[in-house]
């Protein structure tokens, strides 16, 4: 069983306050733990016939085209013999970014021979 539930833990959408000639920009706070749960259901579905999600109507719209879902993954197996720098390309493809200081979420740093990278 999977979810797939809005990842907000706080959503301000843009408002206008004419009375006061107010704007008010767009604010959010992404729950990352929650954010895992949706890559996980949405890896199962793709990879999988048993699965059961549990979603809200909401969260669904603009999940996009599954084809470009699987083109947006790079698969990688232990023991696969692997050229550093086509990785390191492939990375930045997908909008991961170099880091070697600070190791957070969508980064990846290089260190000697091998490199490491933190999921979406």
């Amino acid at each position: 069983m999977e979810y797939f539930v809005s990842y907000y833990d706080y959503y301000q959408p843009e408002a206008y306050v004419p009375s006061s000639d107010t704007f008010i920009e767009k604010d959010a706070s992404v729950n990352e733990h929650i954010e895992q749960m949706r890559l996980s259901a949405t890896k199962a579905l793709l990879e999988r016939r048993d699965v059961v999600v549990v979603a809200s109507v909401s969260a669904i719209y603009g999940l996009g085209d599954p084809d470009l879902y699987l083109k947006m993954m790079l698969h990688l197996t232990v023991g696969m013999l692997i050229d550093q720098r086509a990785i390191l390309r492939r990375l930045a493809e997908l909008q991961y970014t170099r880091n070697d200081q600070a190791f957070q979420r969508g980064t990846f740093r290089v260190r000697g021979e091998g490199d490491r990278h933190l999921p979406g």
